[in-house]
C-alpha cells in the first residue's frame, strides 16, 4: 500500500514494476519489464525486416535512401538490449528465454525465485553469480604463467619431434 494525495492505494509490486490494482495502471516499471517489452518489439521488427528482405527490399530506392538510418536504428536497439541484459546478468535473479522460432515473438522470464523457496533461491543466485565471476575474469598469477609457458614449450618440443619423425620415416621409405 502506498499513499497518493492523502489516500491509500492498494498496489502490486512484482518483477515488472508497481501497479495500481484499483485503476489497473502501472505506477512504475522495472528494467526487466522494459527489456522484455523491447525484446518482443525487436523480434517483431526483425521478423518484418526479414519478410521485406525476402520480397526484394534491398533493391528498392527507398531502402537505398534510408539504409544508414535503418542500420543505426537496429544498432541503437541492440545497444539498449545489451545494456538491459548486462544489468540483468549482473543482478543474477532473472534470465530470459526466447522462443526458438523467430515466427513467434514470445519471451519467457525465468528465475530460481519462481520454483524454489526464497532462501534456497537466493543461495542459488549467489552460487551462479560466483561461478559467472570466476569464468568472467580468470586470475593470472606467476604460477599460471609458468605453467602456460611450460605447456607451450612441451607442445613445441612435441611438434618438433613429430616433424623430425615424419621426415625420417619419409627418408627411410623413399630411399
Amino acid at each position: 500500500m502506498i499513499g497518493l494525495r492523502g489516500r491509500l492505494t492498494i498496489v502490486r509490486h512484482d518483477e515488472y514494476g508497481i501497479t495500481d490494482l484499483r485503476r489497473k495502471v502501472p505506477i512504475k516499471r522495472t528494467n526487466l519489464f522494459r527489456e522484455v517489452k523491447l525484446r518482443i518489439r525487436a523480434r517483431v521488427l526483425t521478423r518484418e525486416y526479414f519478410g521485406l528482405k525476402a520480397k526484394g527490399m534491398h533493391s528498392w530506392e527507398a531502402y537505398e535512401e534510408h539504409r544508414e538510418s535503418i542500420k543505426r536504428s537496429f544498432h541503437t536497439i541492440h545497444r539498449a538490449l545489451t545494456r538491459y541484459k548486462d544489468r540483468r546478468i549482473e543482478s543474477g535473479y532473472f534470465y530470459i528465454c526466447k522462443h526458438k522460432n523467430l515466427q513467434y515473438s514470445w519471451v519467457f522470464v525465468m528465475s530460481p525465485l519462481y520454483y524454489m523457496p526464497r532462501k534456497e533461491a537466493l543461495k542459488r543466485v549467489r552460487y551462479l553469480l560466483q561461478k559467472r565471476q570466476a569464468y568472467a575474469r580468470p586470475s593470472i598469477t606467476a604460477d599460471n604463467l609458468a605453467a602456460l609457458a611450460g605447456r607451450r614449450l612441451t607442445m613445441k618440443i612435441w611438434l618438433i619431434y613429430l616433424f623430425v619423425t615424419i621426415i625420417l620415416a619419409c627418408i627411410i621409405l623413399f630411399y
